[in-house]
């Protein structure tokens, strides 16, 4: 398979997607910052550096972009909660997007139960608590019609590492494009609208987007995010080809790595294109360089983005 066979493949974010919430998620990731530290995050949130916060004017302008979407409009990070004008965001999606269509994505709602329960439809929202008893707790308290919806109290997550590149690891050129026009979270997830060196930019894949926010600051790294205008979620999958043919090859998910457990995991993996910036906000963590693809046990995992199912995968099972 070449380049053009996978995008063809793709499904752009106007596309919709059978077998999840309405069809589509569509992320506002509003900081990568985070309460926790998983393993194999892959907004970053496990690494060090300051995080980026959205602008309030700046949500405002990536919900109103989002008019007329038939999907859900996720607030993402990170964990959104953190973000220091919570408030004031959460008023801004309850004028501009319909209730059944907002999602809210959070570990904990860190006193910000009772304004999670006026904005956000628990329907579609993923509220996994990692392992949290009192994160659990206070989510059911304080957003009661959130508590059939809330998950991982049992059970901890399994993340691939999101940034141990294909390129990397001896791939094939179409190896890697046949797991590019495959990948769970194109397929199966959301795509993303985030901030780039102070601008609004969407991309058709939240690993995309982690990829360009997390690698800004470097002088010579490309903006390859689209920018956010009313209805750029409609274009077709050829507009978003130069993303996919950028960081589709840079990006671990594809290959479905055994990885971590995101709470009781050991060591975290990066390759050489990401070795940069993967400094764990954990100075204690250990982090292993993956130089071939036995390393990462590859296609581990049946659904990738199915992070708390995975958690039973057995270590002889991937191998």
């Amino acid at each position: 398979m070449n380049e053009q066979q996978a995008i063809a493949q793709m499904v752009s974010p106007g596309m919709r997607r059978p077998g999840i919430f309405r069809g589509g998620i569509l992320q506002i990731l509003v900081t990568r910052g985070c309460d926790k530290s998983c393993f194999h995050c892959t907004q970053g949130s496990n690494l060090g550096g300051k995080p980026m916060m959205i602008t309030v004017d700046q949500f405002a302008e990536a919900c109103d972009s989002l008019q007329s979407y038939f999907g859900v409009v996720g607030m993402f990070g990170g964990n959104p909660c953190i973000h220091p004008q919570f408030d004031k965001l959460c008023r801004i999606m309850r004028e501009k997007i319909p209730f059944e269509q907002r999602g809210l994505w959070s570990n904990n709602p860190l006193g910000k139960g009772a304004i999670c329960a006026i904005t956000f439809n628990p329907k579609v929202s993923n509220l996994n608590v990692h392992l949290d008893q009192a994160a659990h707790d206070e989510f059911a308290t304080d957003w009661v019609a959130a508590k059939p919806y809330l998950k991982g109290l049992d059970s901890d997550s399994r993340h691939g590492p999101p940034f141990v590149a294909m390129q990397d690891v001896g791939l094939s050129e179409e190896e890697i494009w046949q797991n590019t026009a495959t990948c769970d979270v194109n397929q199966h997830w959301s795509a993303l609208i985030g901030v780039f060196r102070g601008e609004l930019r969407a991309w058709v894949c939240e690993l995309m987007g982690a990829q360009a926010m997390i690698h800004q600051n470097e002088p010579d790294y490309p903006d390859t995010g689209m920018k956010v205008t009313p209805g750029w979620w409609r274009k077709p999958m050829t507009e978003f080809s130069e993303q996919v043919k950028y960081h589709c090859r840079r990006c671990g998910i594809p290959l479905k790595g055994y990885g971590q457990l995101a709470i009781g995991g050991e060591t975290e993996q990066v390759s050489e294109t990401h070795k940069s910036i993967y400094k764990p906000k954990d100075k204690d963590r250990l982090v292993q360089l993956i130089t071939n693809r036995g390393e990462l046990k590859e296609g581990a995992l049946a659904v990738a983005t199915n992070y708390i199912e995975n958690s039973s995968v057995l270590a002889g099972d991937a191998i």
